[in-house]
C-alpha cells in the first residue's frame, strides 16, 4: 500500500506546481490519497472514494466495472448527467467508471472530478488485484462457484445489509438425490462431470444477482439477494426442471431436492440455513426430486 501510494504521489499527471489547478489544493489531494490509502478491500476502498466524492461533488451514485464484475453505490436519479471514464493502465483499460450527478456540473466540478478520478487510479488497480486473487481463494476448483467460505462471507454481507436497509434475501440448499450410485457404478471422473453439469444448471437457473456455492460432495447452496418465498419457489422449479434436460443428467436419472429460508430480522448466519437445512430434510424424506419450504 505504501509503495502504491508513493507511486501515486511522485506521479507527476497527478499534480500541478499550482496548488489550485485542477480544483483541489495539494493539501486536499494529500488528504484524498491518505483516505484511499486505508484500505485494499475493493468494496471498502470503493466506499472511500464514493464519500470523498459526495463531500466535494453533487453525486448521485458511482458504478465500478470490471472484468469480473462490478461495484455499484448510490442511486441515479431518472434524470441525472452522466460522466464516464475509464481507468487506463499501459493502454489497457482495467475499470471504467460512471459517475451519476443531479445537476450539470461546473468547469470547477468536473476539474475536481477528473483529479479525483487520477487520485483512484493506483489505489482502485491495487485493490483490484487483491480482489482477484481473493476470488480464487473462494472458488471450488471443481466446479468454478463459490465455497464455503465464498457463502460464509456472502451471507454475512446480505445479512449486514438487511439489517441496515430492510432488503432480505433467500436460501437454497440443494442436495443431489443418489449420486453416490455415480461414484460407485461409474467411477469420481464421470462423478466429477455430474458435479461440474450440476453447476452449470445452477448458473443457467439463477438471475445475474445471484450466488451459487458448493458445499463439497453433492451439496449445493444459493443466496438470492432480493427474493421471497416465491422467488425461492420458482428459481427451485427452474433448477429441477434443467436437471431434467441436461444430456449428462437426465442419462444418469439425476435429480436434486432442494429446501428454502427467507431472511427474517432475527436471522443470524445460522439460523437462516438451519431452517432451509431442516427444510431440505423434510423435501429428502419425502422422497427425490422434491422441493420444501422452510
Amino acid at each position: 500500500m505504501t509503495q502504491l501510494y508513493d507511486t501515486a504521489l511522485n506521479d507527476s499527471n497527478l499534480f500541478s506546481t499550482d496548488p489550485y489547478k485542477g480544483g483541489l489544493s495539494q493539501h486536499e489531494s494529500h488528504q484524498v490519497m491518505q483516505q484511499l490509502a486505508s484500505s485494499i478491500d475493493l468494496h471498502k476502498l470503493s466506499s472511500v472514494f464514493y464519500r470523498q466524492l459526495k463531500a466535494k461533488l453533487n453525486l448521485d451514485a458511482l458504478t465500478i466495472n470490471f472484468s469480473d464484475g462490478l461495484v455499484s453505490l448510490g442511486e441515479a436519479a431518472s434524470s441525472n448527467n452522466i460522466k464516464t471514464l475509464d481507468q487506463v493502465n499501459q493502454h489497457t483499460i482495467f475499470a471504467t467508471l460512471v459517475y451519476s450527478f443531479s445537476k450539470v456540473l461546473s468547469l470547477r466540478e468536473a476539474a475536481i472530478l477528473n483529479e479525483l478520478h487520477r487520485l483512484f487510479k493506483y489505489p482502485l488497480k491495487n485493490a483490484l488485484e487483491f480482489h482477484s486473487i481473493k476470488q480464487l481463494a473462494l472458488k471450488d476448483h471443481l466446479t468454478s462457484l463459490g465455497n464455503r467460505a465464498h457463502y460464509q462471507e456472502s451471507v454475512a454481507r446480505l445479512l449486514s445489509q438487511a439489517k441496515r436497509n430492510g432488503e432480505g434475501f433467500g436460501l437454497l440448499v440443494i442436495d443431489m438425490d443418489k449420486f453416490k450410485n455415480i461414484n460407485d457404478t461409474y467411477g469420481h471422473q464421470e462423478g466429477d462431470k455430474v458435479l461440474m453439469a450440476t453447476a452449470d444448471v445452477l448458473r443457467q437457473s439463477l438471475r445475474d444477482t445471484d450466488y451459487a456455492f458448493r458445499f463439497g460432495g453433492d451439496e449445493f447452496c444459493c443466496l438470492l439477494p432480493g427474493g421471497d418465498s416465491a422467488t425461492n419457489g420458482l428459481i427451485a422449479k427452474r433448477i429441477q426442471r434443467l436437471m431434467t434436460e441436461c444430456s449428462i443428467l437426465a442419462k444418469h436419472h439425476i435429480s436434486c431436492s432442494i429446501g428454502s429460508a427467507v431472511y427474517q430480522f432475527s436471522d443470524c448466519e445460522n439460523s437462516i440455513f438451519n431452517r432451509a437445512d431442516k427444510a431440505l430434510y423434510i423435501a429428502k424424506q419425502n422422497g427425490k426430486n422434491c422441493y420444501n419450504a422452510a
